[in-house]
């Protein structure tokens, strides 16, 4: 039976993997459950939180906030609110006028808020169609990203034949990279250059991303790799 959280670092980092649809294919995206420096912990992407998988969230520990860190990614932050109805939700700036059904207590950018100050950093980066705030949790040198890069290999679960030969055509499988939304509308160039600089500043052991294998080797160089294009 598959647990409802896997543990990625022990004792600070937990990912849950969830099915959705888009372009009519089949990929998986993911929650990652970060420890706060009081023992609470952060919902950072959330996917649908199942009574079993709520009650693992209980025993690591209180929630203090969800976190819709995507303008692409907020399809399940409505039943995390009604899981959690206390509890404040943050988003990227802009998502709010995408999801106008769901509360949003403070919008994010570039500047971590009271709530986890000292223990994330973070930086935004992308453009209209897709946005992004990126984090490191500092106790966990773990890099938390939504499609600032995403990693498609073989035991990647959920990638039937339909998925690999969309990944294929883009130039993507085995091969981590940013989401075409983040390479063909970022215009903006000089801006993301400052946000990759920022990101690459920071001192971190692995990548959580939301769609494919995290990157635990080299973690550094495989982001430079990613944005080679830009950054070179």
């Amino acid at each position: 039976m598959t647990a409802p959280l896997r543990e990625l670092v022990p004792g600070q980092v937990w990912l849950k993997d969830h099915p959705v649809r888009i372009a009519g294919a089949r990929l998986l995206t993911r929650m990652t459950v970060l420890r706060g420096a009081d023992g609470g912990v952060f919902l950072h992407s959330p996917v649908i939180i199942d009574d079993a998988t709520r009650a693992v969230i209980d025993a690591i520990g209180p929630v203090r906030a969800i976190i819709a860190p995507s303008n692409c990614h907020h399809l399940f932050v409505g039943q995390a609110q009604q899981v959690f109805p206390s509890v404040p939700t943050l988003g990227v700036e802009g998502v709010e006028s995408k999801r106008p059904d769901l509360r949003f207590d403070a919008l994010i950018g570039d500047d971590p808020p009271a709530l986890w100050a000292g223990q994330m950093d973070q930086v935004c980066i992308g453009n209209r169609i897709m946005c992004e705030v990126d984090f490191l949790h500092r106790a966990s040198r773990t890099l938390v990203v939504t499609d600032l890069v995403e990693n498609f290999r073989y035991e990647t679960p959920g990638t039937n034949r339909m998925l690999r030969g969309m990944i294929r055509c883009l130039g993507m499988w085995g091969k981590p990279k940013p989401a075409p939304e983040l390479r063909w509308f970022t215009l903006h160039r000089a801006a993301a250059r400052e946000a990759l600089g920022r990101m690459l500043a920071w001192e971190f052991d692995r990548i959580v991303l939301a769609h494919g294998e995290p990157i635990l080797h080299e973690p550094k160089a495989a982001l430079r790799k990613a944005w080679a294009w830009l950054l070179d």
